[in-house]
């Protein structure tokens, strides 16, 4: 199930349509596979940005209801522990208030942690559930301290995993604990640098840290692993990760680099010409373009 273990990793860098890609080869390998179906559904579950009324809740429900018709059917096969799994995400896409699912989930993936302590899949997301729930607070040390304390257990015996490296960096994003992170930033763009999401992820420490050169190389990478990533798999132009750009320019406006700020504004031109000519969607690229014209506009010289 190589293709399952490949939609993994890029779930814990929030890669989700990638993931998405190899959870569905996944099935198409081996129907019968359960997580194969289980890993499609909680690739609609963005843990920071998911909103009650979303459209990926509307479409992680139906992944959940199409693995549940072909369960009820007796198709898919499912070890003990991979049941836990499955009726976690059962919670998750369940038809409660949004608070509510998260909250059961949370505790669905805390029971299953408790009863697989070897498995360290199950600790990760179980501890990522716990920050995703609505009263968590980064800025407060106890909530930190108590998710990050099951994090660091695991990067003590496993300092490559990924999703180990990209949810300390979110729990220390803040001024108080920004230190704490520096190792986990320095460590996970190397073993992701296929993903722009994992690339970008260390400027968030690096800019608390006034580290400006490093927020700049980062979203450089971040932005051209997306370039790269759009050209592969025929996308259209505007799911190029934008977000990169946005820190890249402020970097450079930091930096007092104002040609390669210009560089960036000539590059949005050139996007803009060539959805143009495709006929493309255009996505969210007006507004975040028109958003990083104003800044340059407001931040450069005579710009």
């Amino acid at each position: 199930h190589d293709e399952f273990v490949v939609g993994i990793l890029a779930l814990h860098s929030f890669w989700y349509e990638e993931a998405r890609d190899h959870f569905i080869q996944a099935q198409g390998l081996d129907s019968a596979f359960g997580m194969a179906y289980w890993g499609e559904a909680m690739t609609y579950d963005n843990a920071f940005r998911t909103a009650q009324g979303d459209e990926n809740e509307e479409l992680g429900t139906a992944v959940v209801a199409r693995m549940d018709q072909l369960d009820f059917e007796g198709k898919l096969k499912w070890t003990e522990r991979e049941q836990g799994y499955a009726n976690a995400v059962r919670w998750r896409f369940a038809a409660t208030p949004f608070e509510v699912r998260r909250r059961d989930y949370a505790e669905a993936m805390e029971q299953l942690s408790l009863r697989y302590p070897e498995d360290d899949e199950a600790t990760v997301f179980a501890a990522l559930a716990l920050m995703a729930l609505p009263g968590f607070d980064k800025e407060n040390p106890l909530h930190t301290v108590t998710v990050a304390s099951r994090f660091e257990e695991i990067y003590e015996r496993n300092r490559e995993h990924p999703g180990v490296l990209h949810y300390l960096i979110h729990a220390y994003d803040t001024e108080t604990f920004a230190l704490m992170g520096l190792r986990q930033a320095r460590r996970y763009a190397e073993i992701a640098p296929a993903s722009s999401h994992a690339l970008h992820m260390p400027s968030h420490i690096f800019r608390l840290l006034g580290m400006w050169s490093e927020v700049a190389a980062s979203n450089e990478d971040a932005y051209q692993a997306s370039v790269r990533w759009q050209e592969r798999t025929g996308r259209p132009l505007h799911t190029r990760d934008f977000h990169a750009l946005d820190w890249l320019l402020d970097a450079y406006l930091r930096l007092s680099r104002f040609e390669d700020a210009k560089r960036l504004m000539d590059e949005l031109d050139k996007i803009e010409l060539e959805i143009r000519r495709r006929g493309e969607e255009w996505g969210e690229f007006p507004d975040i373009a028109g958003q990083l014209r104003e800044y340059y506009r407001g931040a450069v010289p005579g710009g």
